[in-house]
């Protein structure tokens, strides 16, 4: 009676064991078609990616140049404005502000001194 118990068993064991083996073997035919379904996608996108970046790097492209040459004419008027400066007798009244400012510092402290030695109480 054991024998046949062990019979039984083993024929369990076999029918589950082909059971199993069918459905791993269907699920992995379901990940095989989801992953050939996924690349075909993938490689739709990049296509659509690329026909949409061409023009779009091209536009970029033209806004640097365009932004570059703004740039290089405003550094332009910079630096002729600066020359006109250096050249011209605002120059002068650029330094002016410093020897005020000397001039002022000086005539203070010599005030505040003044007015320190005439309050001095004895």
């Amino acid at each position: 009676m054991e024998i046949g118990q062990l019979y039984q068993g083993l024929t369990f064991l076999a029918y589950a064991t082909g059971i199993i083996v069918i459905l791993v073997g269907i699920m992995l035919v379901k990940v095989l078609f989801d992953l050939s379904k996924l690349t075909s996608n993938i490689n739709e996108t990049t296509n659509i990616v690329k026909e949409e970046l061409v023009p779009t790097l091209k536009n970029v492209n033209k806004s640097v140049e365009i932004v570059s040459g703004v740039i290089i004419k405003a550094d332009e008027g910079v630096n002729k404005v600066k020359e006109f400066i250096a050249n011209s007798p605002l120059k002068i009244l650029s330094k002016l502000s410093t020897i005020g400012g000397t001039v002022a510092k000086g005539f203070f402290g010599g005030l505040c001194a003044g007015l320190k030695a005439f309050g001095k109480k004895k």
